[in-house]
């Protein structure tokens, strides 16, 4: 026993010097982006971030930087602007007048230029109807752009839907809040509606209107519709979501049940479950619920209202606990486990991986993959890194923890295709500032360091729970989508109510996709390593859900 103590102190003494003395080529202070670097690595998110950070050199020349953009992942609208910024949108200084003018300065310009400061659909749709008549008289030589200021002028939006889908989409996505609810917030047939359910943009055009108390006659054209195989499941919920805003509760659960049925995500499945009980109070969708394997917010609290253990989160993995070659810092490594674990994942491979993520370090890589082999059915709930994390109180603990396991699995050297580095994911405008702030010399590649990215997402989120008075579940929605876009979904009225489907009709109401499903996973992580490393403190969902309650 004492041999294996001490060979395990020793495996814990080499990890911890491998943290801080990376082998890695981008982790050393004198590594620069050079092109023969980037021919060398294989195309992904990883090599993009690279790129991104190749095309930040001062003296570069416009053919060293073609080569470079021209090796990046697919599509990229991060590269696209860097780039472009770089060498192709150098505006002329006329030009760059016209896009800034004021409206009287481009009344006394040419054609030209009132096409270029007013090439804004939001803008032109907030002009009073005298200007829109002067401008719209001076854009002879652009019949596209004088087309778009008679229709916005003139505002016959059922003769425009009726006959040009494409452009009644085009100008209810462009036009200013305001004009939208004067001239869109009309009740529509059930033919048009009909009509529009067909067109690729049918969920967008969903998202402005479900999520907009401003556009109720919209909001209650959508009652038409009925539950069908050609819509979605995504689809389906948002129009039961939209029904239960409205109080039409029978049109709410035939949208859950066509929801329930069309969908083929376990996540996904248990919240149309979740909706028909709210409606329903009906226990028999708790029980369906609490057979589901998948861990969310829905599954957790239908096993705390029937008094269930929750049975497949694994907290602890057996390693063998012997120095691991892997290096975690290593983004293109990475890329090849992940992508060699997402089909053919059998046992031997699994066996191959136990081999490789030996050691402590290597944990969240294990856990990651372990994850994948048992297709979720299994959850870890990890707590690497406890020599960092045990610096900070337990209250921060818990929420590092929470968001680092959504963010990353805890992987160190994960990139985003928005180029979020590290554990925690953080953004690099995002460290750059934060090193100012602490007055410390900045390098970009020390985010894939976990002790430094823990360190300045510590200091972010100090910040964001000042602001939201220390609710995970707020503070996840800023840490994801701002906390400036959080405050505004905050202050439309969310999470005050007391009605019988909050919190989870706000928790709905979110209106970015990804951190309204963002907030409830981390909210989820937060309830099970509370109720784990928070011994003294326990809180059941239902507590942590009735404080709920917006700041604003």
């Amino acid at each position: 026993m004492k041999k294996f103590l001490l060979a395990t102190s020793f495996v814990a003494v080499l990890n911890s010097f491998a943290l801080d003395n990376p082998k890695t080529d981008f982790m050393q202070n004198s590594f620069k982006v050079s092109l023969s670097w980037l021919e060398n690595k294989p195309k992904s998110s990883a090599k993009d971030f690279f790129i991104l950070q190749y095309l930040e050199n001062e003296n570069l020349s416009y053919a060293d930087a073609k080569k470079a953009y021209d090796m990046r992942n697919g599509r990229s609208s991060i590269l696209d602007r860097a780039f472009n910024s770089k060498f192709n949108s150098k505006l002329s200084p006329e030009d760059r007048f016209c896009y800034n003018a004021t409206l009287n300065e481009l009344k006394t310009s040419s054609s030209k230029c009132i096409a270029l400061g007013l090439s804004s659909l939001k803008k032109v749709s907030d002009l009073s109807k005298s200007d829109l008549d002067f401008f719209t008289s001076k854009l002879d030589p652009y019949p596209t752009q004088k087309k778009d200021f008679i229709n916005i002028k003139n505002a016959n939006i059922s003769s425009i839907l009726n006959s040009d889908l494409n452009y009644y989409l085009k100008l209810f996505f462009a036009v200013s809040d305001n004009y939208r609810y004067k001239n869109f917030n009309k009740n529509l047939s059930y033919e048009e509606l009909n009509k529009i359910s067909s067109h690729k943009d049918f969920e967008k055009f969903l998202r402005y209107i479900v999520f907009d108390k401003n556009l109720k006659n919209l909001q209650k054209s959508l009652f038409s519709l009925k539950a069908n195989k050609s819509l979605s499941a995504y689809i389906e919920f948002l129009l039961g979501i939209n029904a239960v805003n409205n109080e039409d509760f029978v049109s709410a659960k035939e949208f859950f049940e066509a929801s329930l049925n069309n969908s083929y995500l376990r996540s996904d499945k248990d919240k149309a479950l979740f909706w028909l009980y709210l409606l329903s109070e009906d226990k028999n969708y708790l029980y369906e619920l609490s057979q589901s394997f998948d861990i969310n917010i829905y599954t957790l609290y239908a096993k705390e209202l029937l008094n269930l253990p929750v049975d497949n989160i694994i907290y602890n993995i057996e390693q063998k606990n012997t120095h691991s070659s892997y290096d975690i810092y290593d983004v293109f490594k990475w890329d090849t486990v992940t992508s060699d674990t997402k089909k053919n994942f059998d046992d031997e491979k699994m066996s191959k991986y136990y081999n490789i993520f030996t050691s402590k370090d290597t944990e969240p890589h294990l856990a990651f993959v372990l994850e994948r082999f048992h297709k979720y059915k299994n959850q870890y709930y990890i707590t690497p890194y406890r020599e960092i994390l045990n610096a900070y109180d337990i209250n921060k603990q818990v929420l590092i923890y929470s968001i680092a396991r959504q963010e990353s699995r805890f992987i160190p050297s994960s990139v985003s295709f928005a180029s979020a580095q590290g554990m925690m994911q953080i953004m690099p405008f995002l460290s750059k500032d934060i090193a100012a702030k602490l007055k410390e010399p900045y390098n970009i590649y020390n985010q894939f360091n976990p002790r430094k990215n823990i360190q300045y997402a510590s200091f972010h989120l100090d910040s964001l729970n000042k602001q939201f008075d220390n609710n995970p579940l707020f503070v996840a929605y800023a840490y994801n989508g701002g906390a400036g876009y959080t405050r505004t979904q905050l202050k439309k009225g969310l999470f005050k109510d007391k009605n019988r489907f909050e919190p989870f009709l706000s928790m709905e109401m979110i209106s970015f996709t990804e951190t309204r499903e963002y907030g409830k996973k981390v909210l989820t992580n937060y309830y099970i390593y509370n109720n784990y490393l928070n011994k003294e403190n326990k809180i059941s969902l239902s507590t942590i859900l009735q404080n709920l309650v917006s700041p604003y």
